[in-house]
């Protein structure tokens, strides 16, 4: 036999022992029994709305928890389903791993801000609107007043979004207020003033508001309030076109 066909067998001899032990260990894998659930959160510190215990309840719940059940029986798409159901689950991803355990990774929804009128909720970064968890220890922009869910999830979304990707009026701005007409009021953390917005509009694609929080930044950073005094005025009326219209109180 030459030596080129002893290449030959030895390559196919090798491929189908690879073969036979890919099988063998494919096949205990499937065989083998499920150990424990591991729960990762994510942003757990920042947030804290899903909790390991309410994750380990749900699956038992819906009858899917898979500990000491047979790895080919665990339905890692229905879990998955069942986590991602939860209110305050983003996405969630699952796997087994070598060892025979289920890992769970939990992405939490992240909150612009938060509504309280009639009802109480967060509309969060992919602008689903999620009922308010009764303990908020994160620090969101509040909106109050006559919200419609509707103008939550969109003008009013953008707005928001606007004022928290600048670090001067994000903090500045303590509260939004919306009145029936759906005009804005803001609410400072500095002052008495109330600062009218007026209703949000597009002109030319893009939004009037962003020409309007601009005057009212350079109007705080201009030191003007320092000059005329901060307890002289009563409202900060951005409405107009190119100005900024200050009103006394009255005493």
């Amino acid at each position: 036999m030459s030596f080129k066909k002893i290449g030959v067998i030895a390559v196919v001899l090798f491929a189908i022992g690879i073969l036979v032990v890919t099988m063998y260990l494919k096949n205990d894998s499937k065989d083998g029994i499920c150990k424990a659930v591991i729960v990762t959160i994510d942003n757990n510190e920042q947030y804290n709305f899903i909790k390991e215990k309410e994750v380990l309840q749900t699956l038992n719940s819906n009858g899917l928890n898979p500990v000491n059940k047979q790895i080919k029986s665990i339905k890692l798409d229905k879990i998955r389903e069942v986590i991602e159901k939860m209110p305050y689950t983003r996405r969630a991803k699952c796997y087994l791993t070598k060892s025979n355990n289920l890992n769970i990774n939990i992405m939490q929804r992240q909150p612009m801000f938060k509504v309280v009128n009639t009802d109480s909720y967060f509309v969060d970064s992919e602008r689903v609107m999620v009922e308010s968890p009764t303990v908020f220890e994160a620090y969101l922009p509040l909106v109050s007043g006559w919200v419609t869910r509707t103008f939550a999830q969109n003008e009013l979304f953008d707005f928001v979004a606007y004022i928290e990707n600048d670090k001067f009026l994000s903090n500045l701005i303590q509260q939004i207020y919306i009145d029936q007409h759906q005009e804005i009021e803001l609410i400072s953390i500095v002052g008495n003033q109330k600062i009218r917005v007026g209703k949000i509009a597009k002109i030319d694609n893009q939004y009037d508001f962003e020409k309007k929080l601009n005057r009212l930044k350079k109007f705080y950073l201009s030191g003007a309030l320092d000059r005329l005094g901060w307890d002289k005025y009563s409202t900060i009326d951005l409405r107009f076109d190119r100005q900024i219209v200050c009103r006394k109180i009255v005493r």
